[in-house]
């Protein structure tokens, strides 16, 4: 019915919606960026590693600074490349060169988009960008102070070492309290390899990738509308139903009459009929098996001829008996003492007949048609943005949350005690 046509045109829209989503993603996945988003993006950090290097004047202690460590300074916040992707809080940096009598500083976007580097440079006395279209905040014109002069501090160790003390040739750790690969002062790098041996000390921690769905978002979507019908169409959720009030010319029910006219083109005659009127009986008189009697009972002699004219009812059917009678100059068969009701002549008690006509009559009727069409709601959702590295679940971006089944899990180690 219906309802099954609508469930199967639903089923054929989801599935079209998700080859789209599918092409997108094909479409867009390794493409390499250079348009509008990879521009924005690369002017993003430059202006957060401009801050970094020469507003609060790090240049000469770093010359290379990750977009996590400018985010952990509320320098920027997330990059999101042309695929809705977070960029990589390691990969993605700004480093800094000297060439010529210039700085050099490059900007790498570790992207899935595959973005390129861009260069930049910058005067070495007064910073002013040489090639940033005036957007940067290095105008020349910038107070960038001095940085202080470093003050060396030295270690007890260093003390003791520049005093020729070694008093403790014995230790075989190196400067940082190390014995060979492991130390007992400072951690391993994180490494995917756990190492099973109890002169460690080890530390874990888990890297999930972080996903940030779309918006659902609630489409209607209407059929096209029927033809219209003068059946009533019944109302339901899955359908709207429109009228309209017609005044049409419509022929009526069947009818009959006897007094309409034939000649008027509104009447349309279907079949004619000839009938004759009831009996009408006069005064004294009454119907009687559609025959007009006597109400007078009469005891009397019928002539033969008068007995079988059918004018007079013989009550009882029979007379007292029969003989001939001289009636002037001649004999008759005459019934004897009969008693007899009289009866008028059937074509003195009629009404001339009529014409009965059976017909249709043209009138104006107000009609209301009926049309419909279907009306379906399709769910969709934006795209969801997937980080395009992986982060402790409590770090993850703001509004990410942790992908299942892509949790990883690192180890880190140093010694327990420092042996001499």
């Amino acid at each position: 019915g219906t309802g099954l046509i609508i469930k199967i045109v639903i089923i054929i829209l989801c599935v079209l919606v998700l080859i789209w989503l599918v092409k997108e993603l094909r479409s867009n996945s390794g493409k390499k960026d250079t348009g509008n988003v990879h521009s924005s993006n690369v002017l993003k950090v430059r202006l957060a590693a401009e801050e970094f290097f020469f507003i609060k004047n790090n240049k000469e202690k770093y010359n290379v600074v990750n977009l996590k460590e400018l985010k952990s300074l509320g320098l920027i916040d997330d990059v999101v490349d042309a695929n809705n992707k977070v960029c990589s809080e390691n990969g993605t940096n700004a480093l800094l060169n000297s060439e010529n009598d210039s700085i050099k500083m490059t900007i790498k976007l570790d992207c899935s988009t595959n973005d390129d580097e861009e260069i930049f440079y910058y005067n070495q006395n007064n910073l002013a960008c040489q090639n940033c279209d005036g957007k940067t905040l290095m105008t020349g014109n910038n107070n960038i102070p001095k940085e202080e002069e470093k003050k060396e501090e030295k270690t007890n160790n260093d003390k003791q070492q520049e005093e020729g003390d070694n008093s403790d040739n014995n230790d075989i750790r190196d400067d940082d309290g190390e014995y060979g690969e492991y130390s007992c002062v400072a951690w391993t790098d994180w490494q995917t390899n756990r190492i099973y041996d109890s002169s460690l000390i080890e530390r874990t921690k888990t890297l999930v990738q972080g996903v940030k769905y779309g918006n659902e978002i609630s489409t209607v979507e209407y059929g096209e509308w029927s033809d219209y019908t003068a059946t009533p169409i019944p109302l339901s959720d899955n359908i709207e139903v429109e009228t309209k009030v017609v005044q049409n010319e419509v022929w009526s029910d069947t009818k009959t009459s006897s007094n309409i006219d034939i000649n008027d083109k509104r009447i349309k005659v279907i079949s004619t009929n000839t009938e004759s009127s009831n009996v009408d009986c006069p005064s004294g008189y009454t119907l009687d098996n559609n025959k007009c009697l006597s109400s007078i009972n009469t005891v009397g002699n019928l002539t033969y001829k008068e007995f079988n004219s059918g004018k007079y009812r013989i009550n009882n059917g029979l007379c007292e008996g029969v003989k001939n009678i001289k009636y002037a100059n001649k004999y008759e068969l005459t019934y004897i003492n009969c008693n007899y009701n009289r009866i008028l002549d059937q074509k003195d008690n009629t009404k001339d007949s009529i014409t009965v006509y059976t017909y249709k009559e043209l009138i104006s009727s107000n009609v209301t048609y009926y049309r419909y069409r279907t009306v379906s709601t399709v769910k969709t959702r934006d795209i969801d943005i997937y980080t395009n590295q992986k982060y402790e679940e409590k770090d993850l971006p703001e509004g990410f949350v942790k992908v299942d089944g892509t949790e990883e899990t690192f180890y880190s180690y140093k010694y327990a005690e420092c042996v001499k």
